[in-house]
């Protein structure tokens, strides 16, 4: 991965490539145009010192030789993102280790759990996270990250792929519910694309109301059998390769929190982030139907949104599950 030298993103900023369609650049803080120069590009520039994210970590990581405790190259990590549902954090993590079983993969696979600083009782979370698998690391965040922050819980993700470089990752947000099967089918769905080489993401969540034309990005969505290629996706639930960690460069564009000072109700940005910097470079397939479903539990990050977009999928998983049975 190419870093951007100083005198590129200089010239960038001089002939305006950065602002282009824009009708008032001037809103724009120039941080945020370097920071649009490296997401079009995928070129991310290192900033602070990785110890500096993991100090913002209990238990202290030592500098990142704390992440070991995922083991060496897992075939399989799961991340699991959570705030404010140590109910529902417990029972996805019974959930997770059902799948494991059924995988046969519980004594290959390690589990990072990200717990944004939060007021409620995670003690019964944390014991279900000890019984998932052989190797897992649970990381309390000593102050909230919240949505301007939420990039830096997976920048933490992509410095503890980077450590324990996993064969594959499935990333789970808390409000997800899904059946034990759940990575036998990913697996499935997974090798059903293998002749596609750029096929770096397979998007979990799915339901009848996704942008046939695409979400951050133009593309007009092909149905191939059980899945979608889309090219774009967002973070409920999906599963990666190592791949997909060295294109990024193990590494998240900042997200300037202009972004919420001018319209505070937008999302994290992250779902966007990644999906506009593997677009052209990397392909992205959905489950269809879905594997995971979403929409049981309010939002804690994007109440409004969730007003306007519930992405609630709830028929169309009950369906698909519906017709399962019945075959």
């Amino acid at each position: 991965m190419q870093t951007a030298s100083g005198s590129e993103v200089l010239g960038a900023l001089a002939s305006g490539s950065l602002v282009a369609g824009r009708r008032n650049a001037l809103a724009y803080h120039p941080v945020e145009l370097l920071h649009a120069w490296e997401m079009r590009t995928n070129r991310p520039r290192r900033r602070e010192p990785d110890a500096e994210l993991l100090g913002r970590w209990s238990p202290a990581l030592d500098g990142g030789r704390g992440l070991a405790a995922l083991g060496h190259e897992p075939e399989l990590l799961i991340v699991l993102m959570t705030f404010g549902r140590p109910e529902l954090a417990a029972r996805l993590l019974e959930r997770a280790r059902e799948a494991l079983d059924v995988a046969g993969l519980r004594e290959r696979a390690s589990l990072l759990v990200l717990h944004d600083a939060c007021g409620g009782d995670y003690a019964g979370t944390r014991q279900a996270a000890r019984d998932v698998c052989v190797s897992h690391l649970w990381l309390d965040a000593r102050a909230r990250f919240g949505k301007p922050g939420f990039w830096q819980m997976h920048q933490t993700a992509l410095l503890a792929a980077r450590v324990c470089r996993p064969r594959f990752a499935l990333y789970l947000q808390d409000d997800v519910e899904f059946a034990p099967d759940l990575i036998v089918r990913a697996r499935a769905l997974w090798s059903a694309t293998r002749a596609d080489p750029l096929r770096r993401v397979l998007y979990l969540f799915s339901s009848s109301d996704d942008e046939a034309g695409g979400r951050w990005v133009p593309f007009e969505r092909r149905t191939l059998g059980r899945v979608r290629q889309t090219n774009w996706f967002d973070l409920q639930a999906f599963f990666v390769d190592r791949a997909f960690f060295e294109l990024l460069d193990h590494r998240m564009v900042p997200i300037h929190p202009n972004r919420w000072r001018r319209r505070p109700e937008q999302s994290s940005g992250v779902g966007r982030q990644l999906t506009r910097r593997l677009f052209g470079r990397a392909h992205v397939y959905q489950a269809w139907p879905p594997l995971v479903m979403h929409g049981v539990a309010a939002s804690t990050m994007n109440p409004e949104a969730r007003r306007e977009r519930p992405l609630d999928n709830r028929a169309d998983y009950y369906m698909a599950a519906a017709g399962r049975s019945a075959a």
